[in-house]
């Protein structure tokens, strides 16, 4: 009898697991997937608004690894407005960065410089907007709102660049020509007799940017130094419909001592 009730005892436990042991603990709700950094890279069209309320058409380029060139249309203008450069970091959608700002060549900010400090801050909606402000190391503040360019889709390929280009002037006499190999080589004489050899490289093939990189020099040459930038491909229309596609280039470059935007057609 002892030995049975011994032999139930054991069965007992084994059939009600171990005699009352604790409950498994429930498991813990999964943890939210992390916020994705909303990616920079993009062609921008929008405007810019001064401390003294006045507005300015501004392109910007920027890249996925965080490198920007923004660009006043009026730097082609009389006026006294210029290109501003620099890399921002992305968490989120917060975007916050340094860099530049360049008066237009031959003109002064308001203080007398050439070149000043900036410090910039926006919200990247990825793809569609980009807004925010930068202030300069001499006060001023300088507000952005831009809107995403499909133009920026666009594959980017050596191959439809290669050609010769053109700058010209207001009564359209080439000031500058320039010829693009097959490997993105270029050289180039302007009528000032400045001289350039440089080199334009594929940052993303999936997209419409540029890096461009270019020395330039020449006895006298006003802007003879090694300058560094980024640059896309544009369709302008000609009234040709045999010349209306990839027959543009803007290239937005800078050093340390002044930046220069070249518009080049063929």
């Amino acid at each position: 009898m002892r030995n049975l009730i011994s032999a139930l005892v054991v069965l007992c436990v084994a059939a009600c697991g171990g005699g009352g042991s604790a409950p498994s603990p429930l498991a813990a709700p999964p943890l939210p997937p992390p916020v994705s950094d909303a990616d920079p890279g993009g062609l921008w069209l929008g405007l810019l608004t001064n401390d003294d309320q006045t507005f300015e058409e501004l392109v910007a380029i920027t890249t996925s690894d965080g490198r920007f060139a923004f660009i006043s249309l009026d730097t082609f203008g009389p006026d006294t407005f210029g290109q501003y450069f620099g890399t921002t970091t992305v968490v989120g959608a917060d975007a916050t960065g340094t860099g530049s700002a360049y008066a237009q060549f031959g003109s002064a900010w308001s203080d007398g410089s050439t070149v000043r400090d900036l410090t910039l801050v926006g919200i990247i909606d990825e793809r569609n907007a980009m807004s925010g402000n930068w202030v300069t190391g001499s006060g001023e503040t300088v507000v952005y709102e831009l809107d995403y360019d499909l133009l920026h889709e666009k594959d980017s390929s050596l191959a439809l660049l290669e050609g010769v280009w053109f700058v010209y002037d207001d009564t359209l006499n080439p000031t500058l020509t320039m010829t693009i190999d097959t490997a993105g080589a270029f050289s180039a004489q302007a009528s000032t007799g400045c001289q350039s050899l440089g080199q334009v490289s594929i940052i993303d093939a999936a997209y419409n940017v540029y890096g461009w990189d270019v020395a330039i020099s020449g006895g006298g040459c006003p802007i003879a130094g090694d300058y560094a930038g980024l640059a896309f491909l544009a369709d302008v229309e000609t009234g040709d419909p045999n010349n209306s596609q990839d027959n543009a280039i803007l290239a937005s470059i800078s050093n340390d001592q002044r930046a220069i935007l070249l518009a080049l057609e063929r």
